[in-house]
C-alpha cells in the first residue's frame, strides 16, 4: 500500500474532484452514495497517506476517504474514457484525468471519516515507520499463547504486515512461524523488530509483490517476487542450508519456512 500511496500522491494530490461516479452503491460502507458524491464533488485532494493497508485520500483538509483494497482492488490513475466491469467508484479530476478504483471480486471497501480517530483506523496497531513503533510497546505484544505468526498479521497488533511478508520477516529472523508468542526470547523479539521495516522497506523499494493482482497506481506489476526467500517456494531447497521449504495452513493461509533455519527464537 505504501507503494500505491507513494504513485497517487505524485498524481493527484492537489486536484480537484470535478466529478464522483459511483457505479456500486454497495461500495460505501458508512455514508450514503449521494452523501459521498455531495460531500466530495468540488473538493480538492490534498494528500494521499496510509494507514496500516488502508489508503486515506485527505479531502480539503477536513475529510478522509479510507479505501481498504483487499485481495484484488487496484487505484488506477487514467484518462480514459472507458469502464470496465469491475469499476466500483471514479473521480474525474477535469482536464487532469481519473482515479478509479477496478476490483474484481468486489472485496474492497470505503469508509468516509472526519479523522483518524474514528474506525475503521483508531484501532490499527504499531505502525512501522512511524514514531508509534517503539520497542518497548512491541515486545509486550508476544505475550501470548497465540502462533507468532498470527500475532503478525493482527492489525491491531501491527499494521501493514500481509501474509507474504510476515512469512518473510519471520524467516529472516530465524523464529519458527508456529512457536507461541511467549517461546520467544527477547533476542528473537529483537530481530522481528528490525526485520520488519528492512523487509518492507526493501518490498517498497521494488514496488511491492505482484503474483496476479497488484498494481500500482500506474497499473505497472512490483518486482519484490522475485526476492522472496521461503513464500511459495514449497520443496524448493532454503536459500541458507540446502533443507526444503515446507508449508502449513495458519487461519487458512499458507505459511511457508525452513524449519531447520526457523527455531523458537
Amino acid at each position: 500500500m505504501e507503494t500505491v500511496v507513494r504513485g497517487l500522491r505524485s498524481r493527484v494530490a492537489g486536484h480537484k474532484v470535478d466529478k464522483v461516479k459511483i457505479h456500486d452503491p454497495d461500495l460505501p460502507r458508512n455514508v450514503k452514495p449521494e452523501k459521498l458524491v455531495e460531500e466530495l464533488e468540488g473538493k480538492s485532494i490534498t494528500d494521499v497517506r496510509r494507514r496500516g493497508k488502508y489508503v486515506l485520500l485527505e479531502v480539503n483538509d477536513d475529510k478522509l476517504v479510507a479505501i481498504h483494497l483487499r485481495m484484488t482492488g487496484k487505484l488506477l490513475v487514467c484518462s480514459c474514457d472507458e469502464e470496465t466491469d469491475y469499476q466500483r467508484i471514479t473521480f474525474s479530476f477535469n482536464e487532469d484525468g481519473k482515479l478509479v478504483m477496478d476490483d474484481l471480486r468486489r472485496l474492497g471497501t470505503l469508509d468516509l471519516l472526519e479523522s483518524e480517530h474514528e474506525e475503521p483506523l483508531s484501532s490499527l496497531g504499531l505502525e512501522p515507520f512511524t514514531g508509534s513503533y517503539r520497542w518497548e510497546e512491541f515486545q509486550e505484544l508476544f505475550d501470548t499463547t497465540q502462533p507468532v505468526k498470527l500475532t503478525l498479521l493482527d492489525q491491531k497488533k501491527i499494521t501493514g504486515l500481509g501474509n507474504i511478508y510476515a512469512s518473510e520477516v519471520l524467516f529472516r529472523a530465524g523464529i519458527n512461524p508456529l512457536a507461541s508468542g511467549n517461546e520467544i526470547n527477547e533476542a528473537g523479539k529483537r530481530k522481528l523488530f528490525e526485520k520488519i521495516p528492512e523487509v518492507l522497506s526493501e518490498a517498497i523499494d521494488n514496488n511491492g509483490t505482484t503474483f496476479s493482482n497488484f498494481r500500482d497506481s500506474s497499473g505497472e506489476t512490483g518486482n519484490f517476487q522475485d526476492f522472496l526467500r521461503v513464500y511459495q517456494k514449497e520443496g524448493k531447497p532454503c536459500p541458507a542450508c540446502g533443507e526444503e521449504i515446507v508449508r502449513v495452513d495458519q487461519s487458512g493461509r499458507g505459511t511457508y519456512y525452513c524449519p531447520n533455519c526457523q527455531d523458537k527464537g
